[in-house]
Order: C-alpha cells, then sequence, then structure tokens
C-alpha cells in the first residue's frame, strides 16, 4: 500500500515535470495504475525517465496471471529502459517460482538484456537494439550497480542448476551459456527435480 501511495505521489504534474518526465508522463502514470493498463501505456512507459521505472517495476511485481500483451510491452518497454528498480522487480519475479512461468520466461529475456553489455532484448519482428547501438536506451534515475552484469550471470547460472521448471531451467540455461556460463550436467549445486 505504501507503494501505491508513493505512486500517487508521481501524479502531480509539478514533480513529473520538475523530474524530467514530459507532461505526458502524468497521464501514462494513471493509466499504468489501474488494473489493465493498454499496451499503448506499457510502451510509452519506457519514454518516463523519472515515472517510467516505478511504474514498470509496479507492473512486473504485481501478482496474478497478465495477458500475454501486456507481458509482451513490459519486455518490450522494460527492455528499453536502463533502471535498477525494473532490473530487482524482474529478479524478484524471474526467482519466484510461484509466478506463473510465461512471466518467469520473460524476466529471463529482460535479464539477459540488461546483463548483454547493455543491449536491449531482441524479439522477433523487434527491430535489433544491438545494431541500433545505445541511442534508444533510457536511462533511468536508479543506477545499475556495477557488478548487476555478475548477478545476473550467477543468477541465470543458478536457476538453470536448480529451478524446478524445467523451461525455466532450459530458457536460464540458454541465456547463462550466451553469456558464457556454461551449466554442467554435475554441478554439484544442481539438484534432482522429481
Amino acid at each position: 500500500m505504501l507503494f501505491v501511495g508513493s505512486m500517487l505521489g508521481l501524479l502531480a504534474p509539478r514533480s513529473a515535470i520538475a523530474q524530467s518526465d514530459t507532461p505526458d508522463c502524468v497521464a501514462i502514470v494513471a493509466e499504468m495504475l489501474t488494473p489493465t493498463p493498454s499496451v499503448g501505456a506499457i510502451r510509452a512507459s519506457a519514454g518516463c525517465p523519472s515515472s517510467g521505472p516505478v511504474t514498470l517495476a509496479n507492473r512486473w511485481s504485481r501478482p496474478g496471471v497478465r495477458r500475454a500483451t501486456e507481458r509482451a510491452a513490459l519486455l518490450e518497454a522494460s527492455s528499453l529502459m536502463r533502471d535498477a528498480r525494473i532490473y530487482q522487480a524482474v529478479l524478484g519475479l524471474t526467482r519466484d517460482e510461484t509466478r506463473p512461468v510465461a512471466d518467469r520466461l520473460a524476466g529471463i529475456k529482460v535479464l539477459l538484456g540488461y546483463a548483454d553489455e547493455g543491449t536491449g532484448v531482441i524479439q522477433q519482428g523487434a527491430p535489433n537494439m544491438r545494431n541500433a547501438g545505445s541511442a534508444n536506451l533510457v536511462k533511468g534515475s536508479v543506477t545499475f550497480t556495477p557488478d548487476m552484469r555478475s548477478d545476473v550471470k550467477r543468477e541465470l547460472y543458478r536457476l538453470a542448476a536448480v529451478d524446478h521448471d524445467p523451461d525455466v531451467r532450459n530458457a536460464a540455461k540458454r541465456a547463462s551459456e550466451s553469456l558464457g556460463y556454461v551449466v554442467r550436467r554435475d554441478d554439484p549445486r544442481r539438484e534432482r527435480v522429481p
């Protein structure tokens, strides 16, 4: 409840403008606080450097099942923003085995994009962010820690070794390998899944 209360403070136009958000961001925040924001609002939040990370982190942290279109928009918007609040929310969701597998798999894609030298997530049909450079990325006000890339590599390795869901394990394994961490079959941390 405190989190929602702090988000409501972002609705004041004066504070949004003062923090370098455009006036449109006030309307985007208002829609992002609704139970089912539009895909357009989710995507547009990536252009709001101050309020965007807060609203995107809030959407990732929201429990329950989400529509595939919402998940895709969250993946796209989050991959274009570089902010530790989104990273922490996505990391928490990805670790939580009670969350829907589709959400956790989307979270792995976001984490991989964050750790892959700061390039965006490449989605089918989307422009290749690696070729676009970092000009399209929006930096939030809470920067990543210097060891974020190592943390993501370790977390993906851990998920690949011990997660109970085979789809999450396989996705984390592929992501971990793409970052240079190969999960061995005889890894002592690897648990046998019943």
